[in-house]
């Protein structure tokens, strides 16, 4: 007996002895190799190479405040939670250049000392969420700012963590806010530690929106990249020059600007300044057209009760048409529109006013799951046109925005009245489907001038015609109102891109415009990341209601069950044994 237990206790010993060196053999082996694993079915905490190299390229400190801190309902502490483990993946990767810190900018019980945060936060572009949560009694209003500011190098960039959708059920939101962190976190990365901006430049000379009517784009735009306002006026070096590349004179031909923005032209193009667009976009050069093929005004509306929404002759279907597109002369009607004020009445010598949906300013909505449209709020469009694709070899297209199923389309010229506001609208004439309303092309285009200008033209050094793009893409918008943003022309005061004065919504067009341009001038992959799909994982309510006592006992009982009998086998286990042995 005493032989075997001294033989007992050497092998005891000797298996702690080599699970030590196991364990300390394996924490050197981890030291040069770094692995980490995501046992999650959709690859939850797995990030893109793309979002790997962006954390291990840096070579400073990024410091992340986050307000996500404080008393909350379950949905915003599983946002906080979610968050803290995608900071915690980045962190994993940038050998210790990652740091946040949780904070809650309601923790003072002084008001103004509240309210003084709630402006810094509101000036360094984050937005609060107005929150109404039950207890025990009753009501009670609660504000929180679900997003973060983030800081390098002396600069900073506010993310908005809680992603706002029109008619979303607030677990769909907070799914959406969770499935973007990953691309909201390395987009915050990639636009503090890029040195040279990308450029875009607002077109102008044909009747495009004013500096005024795009300053809110403009400046959004400007925070990521260098933007500019330009006139071609026929000059064929307005976006491309020739830059030589050796001593024998040899040149190349290079584009001034990644993305050029043409916003709600209202005026016929000369066939010079079409040229000059398309060799831009020949060379590689990036285009957002946003055009309304038919005139349409709620100013004239003021005046009168009806006015004519004609077609406008800007000289460019030949040019679209060859990259791809139609954009249609028509309107779309559609009864999930945003809201006018309309005056019905009046209340002693006061106008009497009330809030009506003005069908020809449909909501617009992703068509798909595209990265520029994934989780995307609804926009507001005015006075919309249907897009039609064209068989191009070589261009893929994919629709982006869309009308609701409940559309109808009018074609132009066509009368436009207030009046019909005042007859409740039939259903069963809204039925021609959803219209497309925006789409991306991709792939080589074909020159709208191939076979269309004289061989000396066409060889001119000075010219450099080229007859088919490199791999390109564009965005084609039946909509040029979708970037403007309201004016006051007394003040020239501005209100958000997206930001509705009648409603005090704010609609998605800012973020679309942002992601179009981002778009366009990413070639690293980093939109890709907006493409990433989580599952939504939810309590069944109903079940939970109904069978809410038997889980609950299952759940208390069970587990001290297991327990007892694993206490009671692994006693008369030994028991036996022992007995055995005496």
């Amino acid at each position: 007996m005493v032989e075997r237990s001294i033989v007992n206790r050497k092998k005891d010993i000797t298996f702690l002895m080599v699970g030590i060196l196991i364990i300390i053999l394996l924490n050197y082996i981890g030291s040069f190799i770094f692995e980490r694993f995501d046992l999650t079915s959709e690859n939850r905490y797995t990030l893109s190479e793309t979002s790997e190299k962006l954390a291990s390229n840096l070579d400073d400190i990024v410091y992340v405040k986050v307000y996500l801190e404080g008393e909350f309902p379950a949905g915003f502490k599983r946002l906080r939670d979610e968050t803290k483990e995608m900071l915690d993946e980045f962190r994993a990767y940038s050998s210790g250049n990652i740091e946040y810190q949780f904070i809650n900018p309601s923790e003072s019980a002084d008001e103004k000392i509240r309210n003084e945060i709630y402006k810094q936060l509101y000036k360094q572009g984050l937005r609060p969420t107005d929150l109404n949560t039950k207890n025990e009694d009753g009501y009670s209003n609660q504000i929180i700012w679900p997003g973060a500011i983030f800081t390098y190098k002396g600069k900073e960039h506010p993310v908005q963590l809680l992603k706002s959708q029109i008619g979303a059920s607030p677990e769909s939101m907070l799914n959406s806010s969770i499935e973007s962190l990953e691309y909201e976190i390395a987009n915050a990365i990639n636009n503090l530690t890029t040195i040279n901006k990308p450029s875009v430049a607002f077109i102008e000379g044909h009747g495009e929106l004013d500096k005024y009517e795009t300053a809110s784009l403009a400046e959004s735009l400007a925070e990521f990249y260098t933007v500019d306002r330009l006139s071609l006026d026929e000059k064929l070096n307005s976006l491309t020059e020739r830059v030589i590349v050796d001593s024998t004179k040899a040149f190349v031909v290079k584009i001034k600007y990644n993305v050029i923005i043409i916003a709600k032209p209202l005026d016929r193009f000369l066939e010079k300044d079409k040229f000059i667009i398309d060799q831009y976009i020949m060379y590689g050069g990036r285009v957002v057209w946003l055009i309304d093929p038919v005139f349409a005004s709620m100013d004239s509306l003021q005046k009168a009760d009806v006015s004519m929404a004609v077609p406008i002759d800007l000289n460019l279907d030949d040019q679209l048409f060859t990259y791809g597109v139609r954009i249609n002369t028509n309107l779309i009607q559609d009864l999930q529109a945003a809201p006018i004020p309309v005056i019905t009445g009046m209340v002693g010598n006061q106008p009497k006013t009330e809030m009506f949906p003005w069908f020809f300013f449909p909501l617009l909505t992703p068509a798909n799951n595209h990265p520029i449209v994934n989780n995307l709020n609804a926009l507001k469009g005015e006075f919309v046109s249907s897009i039609d694709t064209i068989a191009k070899k070589g261009i893929r297209k994919t629709g982006l925005l869309k009308t609701s199923p409940n559309s109808k389309v009018t074609n132009a010229p066509t009368r436009i009245s207030l009046g019909m506001l005042r007859f409740e609208p039939d259903p069963a004439q809204f039925n021609q489907g959803s219209q497309v309303a925006a789409v991306l092309l991709e792939g080589k285009f074909e020159s709208v001038f191939k076979n269309r200008i004289t061989p000396q033209i066409e060889k001119a050094n000075e010219i450099n015609f080229k007859a088919e793009s490199v791999i390109n893409k564009m965005v084609v918008i039946a909509d040029g109102d979708v970037t403007k943003n309201y004016v006051n022309r007394r003040t020239n005061e501005y209100l958000a891109l997206g930001f509705d004065r009648f409603t005090r919504q704010e609609f998605g067009n800012r973020d679309f415009m942002l992601n179009v341009v981002g778009f366009l001038c990413d070639d690293s992959g980093l939109m890709s990341v907006r493409s990433k799909k989580l599952k939504i994982r939810l309590l069944d309510k109903t079940t939970l209601k109904n069978d809410k006592f038997k889980w609950q006992l299952i759940n208390t009982i069970l587990p001290i069950g297991l327990i007892v009998l694993f206490g009671f086998v692994h006693y008369f286990d030994r028991k036996k044994k022992f007995t055995k042995i005496d």
